[in-house]
Order: C-alpha cells, then sequence, then structure tokens
C-alpha cells in the first residue's frame, strides 16, 4: 500500500474549528469525534472516550465525513461540467473554445477544464431554492420516532412511519429525491400538506406507490367545514420500480393551474390535472412515509421554484395502464453537432460559438454574429463523433498517487491529487483542469487511498443495508 502520507503533504498542523465527523479507518472500525487538524501524514481529532486529542495515521483511513455546507453561488444560471472520468461540478459558465471551458465557482474560484476531458455540459436557469438535504434530522418531524434515521446523506426508513417538515413553498414548486430500495417499494410521497405531525392530514396531495410498477395521485381537502378526497385519473408506469433499487422522481406543480406532472429518471412518466386546484387549504408540509417494513432510503432532496416551463410529454396511454414491459425512453436527443446550439426553450440553433463575455456568449450564424446570455442556452455538443471515437482527442484524465475523491453535498464529486493545505483550503491539482485550492468546507465527505483494491468493500459499505 502506497503510504497514505503522500496523499496529504503539509508544511505545518492546519488548525481547524472542532466539527462532528466520522472516520472510516482501513480495519474497518468507525470513530465518530471532532477533527481537530492535519498534519505531514496524521489527522488529529478528539471524541468524548478519549481523555486527550490523538492522531491517526492517514494510511490508516480510508475517508472523512465533515459537516454539510452548501455555500453561496452567484450568476442566473447553473452550469454543470461532466468530465470524461465521471466527476461533476457545477457553476458559472464564464468561458469557452477550442481547447477550454471555464466554470467560476464559489468553492475554488475559476478553474480552466481541458475541453477534450469534458464529458458533457448543462446549462440551467439559476431558480430559488426553497430546501437542499438532507443534511441531518433536524427540522425534520416524525410520525414514530426512530423508525427514520439519517446516514451518509440520506434518510433511511426501517419500518412503517412519516417523516416531514415545513417549508415555504411557492404556487410553482419543483420537487426532487432519489429514492432507494429492497423489494418492491411502497412508499407515499406528500405535499402541500397543512400538518406534518401525522401521516393523513386533512389537505395534500399524495403520490401512492403500492408495490408493482403503477403510481396514482391522491389529493385530500377541508375548508371551511367541508372536505372531501379523490383521486385524480390516470395512473403512472414506471417500470423501473420492477427492475431497479434506484430512481430519481420529480414532482412539477402548479397549484393556480392544478397541473401536476411526474418524471422518473428524467423521463416524463405522467401529467395530472387537479379540476378543484382551489379546493382545500395549502399548506407547505413535505412527507416521505414507508407503509411496511420495506426499507427505504431518500436522498438528493431538492425543492425549488418552477418556472411553469415544460419539455416532452407523457406516453399516450388508452387506460393509465401500458401493456409493454420495456421501460420508455426519453426522447433521443439530435446527433453530436458541434454546430447545433440547443436554447432553454427546445430551439435548435446552427452556429459557431465565439466565446462568452460579460454572461453572454457570441455565436456566428449564417444571419450574421448573434449575442445570448448564457442562461438562454440549455446545451451543446462539445465533441463530434469522429473526436469521441478517436482517443487521442477524447480523454479520460490520469491517475495519479496520491489522489483523493472529494464529495459535495449534491451527491457529485471530484477526484484531484491533494498536495497540502492552509487556511481552510486543500490545495490540489488533476490532468483535467491543472491546480486548483478548493474551500474544504464544500465537501461533506473526502476518501483516501482511492486505487487500493482492498478498501472497496469498505468504501462501499454506505451503500449496504
Amino acid at each position: 500500500m502506497k503510504p497514505a502520507a503522500a496523499l496529504l503533504l503539509l508544511a505545518s498542523c492546519l488548525p481547524l474549528a472542532a466539527q462532528e465527523t466520522e472516520i472510516i479507518c482501513v480495519d474497518g472500525s468507525r470513530i465518530r469525534g471532532s477533527l481537530l487538524g492535519v498534519e505531514v501524514d496524521r489527522l488529529q481529532f478528539e471524541a468524548d472516550f478519549l481523555a486527550v486529542p490523538v492522531p491517526l495515521r492517514l494510511e490508516k483511513v480510508v475517508e472523512v465525513s465533515l459537516p454539510v455546507n452548501r455555500g453561496d453561488s452567484k450568476g442566473d444560471h447553473i452550469a454543470t461540467l461532466t468530465l470524461t472520468n465521471g466527476d461533476v461540478l457545477s457553476g458559472e459558465l464564464t468561458g469557452i473554445d477550442e481547447q477550454s471551458i471555464k466554470l467560476r465557482t464559489w468553492y475554488a474560484g475559476e478553474m480552466t477544464f481541458r475541453r477534450v476531458m469534458v464529458d458533457k455540459l448543462e446549462i440551467k436557469d439559476r431558480i430559488d431554492l426553497v430546501y437542499s438535504g438532507p443534511d441531518s434530522l433536524q427540522g425534520w418531524t416524525q410520525s414514530d420516532p426512530g423508525i427514520w434515521s439519517f446516514e451518509r446523506g440520506w434518510l433511511r426508513a426501517k419500518g412503517a412511519g412519516s417523516i416531514a417538515r415545513n417549508l415555504k413553498l411557492p404556487t410553482k414548486t419543483r420537487f426532487a429525491f432519489d429514492l432507494s430500495w429492497r423489494s418492491n417499494p411502497r412508499f407515499n410521497f406528500l405535499f402541500y400538506s397543512d400538518d406534518i405531525a401525522g401521516t393523513s392530514p386533512n389537505n395534500a396531495y399524495e403520490l401512492i406507490v403500492q408495490g408493482g410498477r403503477y403510481i396514482q395521485l391522491h389529493k385530500r381537502w377541508a375548508k371551511d367545514g367541508k372536505s372531501g378526497s379523490n383521486s385524480l385519473p390516470g395512473f403512472a408506469n414506471v417500470p423501473e420500480l420492477l427492475n431497479k433499487e434506484r430512481c430519481r422522481f420529480e414532482i412539477l406543480v402548479d397549484r393556480k393551474s392544478g397541473l401536476i406532472r411526474l418524471l422518473v429518471n428524467g423521463r416524463v412518466v405522467q401529467d395530472w390535472t387537479d379540476p378543484e386546484p382551489d379546493a382545500g387549504i395549502s399548506g407547505g408540509g413535505m412527507h416521505f412515509s414507508t407503509q411496511d417494513s420495506v426499507q427505504l432510503r431518500v436522498s438528493r432532496i431538492e425543492v425549488t421554484a418552477w418556472n411553469g416551463e415544460l419539455e416532452g410529454k407523457p406516453p399516450e396511454q388508452d387506460d393509465g395502464f401500458m401493456e409493454e414491459e420495456i421501460i420508455p425512453q426519453p426522447e433521443a436527443e439530435a446527433p453530436a453537432d458541434p454546430t447545433r446550439i440547443r436554447l432553454r426553450n427546445n430551439d435548435q440553433i446552427a452556429g459557431e460559438m465565439l466565446g462568452i463575455a460579460e454572461g453572454k456568449v457570441k455565436l456566428k450564424t449564417s444571419f450574421g454574429d448573434v449575442s445570448l446570455p448564457v442562461s438562454r442556452l440549455r446545451t451543446f455538443a462539445l465533441h463530434t463523433k469522429e473526436q469521441r471515437e478517436n482517443w487521442d482527442l477524447y480523454q479520460v484524465p490520469k491517475r495519479y498517487n496520491g489522489d483523493v475523491r472529494a464529495w459535495f453535498p449534491d451527491g457529485s464529486c471530484i477526484t484531484f491529487k491533494l498536495e497540502g493545505a492552509a487556511n481552510g483550503k486543500l490545495e490540489g491539482s488533476a490532468q483535467a483542469f491543472g491546480k486548483a485550492s478548493f474551500e474544504q468546507k464544500a465537501f461533506t465527505r473526502i476518501e483516501f487511498n482511492l486505487y487500493e483494491p482492498d478498501f472497496d468493500e469498505l468504501r462501499n459499505r454506505g451503500d449496504m443495508w
């Protein structure tokens, strides 16, 4: 095993504010305590069961977890880069040419990436964030205390019960979360609830998964001494519930028009329309509710305002049921063509990207040069088919002794060679972006000794049930 000291080269001990953390060691043990500092070849930490702070050599460490800090991003859009090794970073797109792509981030300043090592670029409007997490159990209310727990960035249920929290929901809202399960999932997701203490609020929409592949939407309402409940017409067909054990759910809601759309793994599944959206009293509750002892985990929860724009449409169904067992796929994207640029309204224009300045991208088109706000873009091809097939032009970043993998709160990560630390920053480098200085508080956990196969089982233990 390579000495772990090579992973962290520091001139002196880096003092840190005491913070609750967990350290996973190479022997499988887990130590909870407060991280105090890092030296050339060791961590300094303290715990309740220790009389004094003690050092732990880094060659004995698999990973360290850190408190969550989501930072303060700027700009009118969010650009997400996916590198050819699977790493994902988000920020503000500030520059692009044939050789490089520039991204301004709150955690590392402006970073310049080699374009040949960027697999995909997606741009979205920056929309008001209502909630992002989970970070802990704080702020959540359980119908039966102890049923739900918080571990490694996800909420985990070990029995029947509900966990909920109140939010200030706008009229148009987007709910999104990852759901993982064992066997058939049986759960309910409630939103716009007026009571988070119980499992059956008087007012709420309820997405119901009974087991199998069909999802139903139910509504309960009460107002001015009147009440009622009804199921909205149509069943969502989600074959992924039968042959997968993890899906990403998105629910788009327009309380004024009554439109509710369900997407699974980015695929439009079902549109419902509430014929009486004003019936009842709309609350701000969001619930995750298990129906029995089936094990469930919820992670990457994101609640934002929604701009009301719809892309694509659900599959046509005769009576809400589909005979085909084949999982429907999203509409095929246009072939990779660097001259085609896709806008946020799904229009495509032919042009050459000349550069980005002051938040605007300059395009050369057949009808002259055009300047558009970066936020108007959605995506564009970074490589031609020929480039992708040519290994010399389409590259995966090299691995180095001393690489660490640092994870962001949203589940994305970046891999770099850790070379030093100072003043709450981690200094590192990678072939894809050169040298960078990262805010340590941007990461929720850091993995060491990445390429030691003997530690793979320990790394994956967090995903075990």
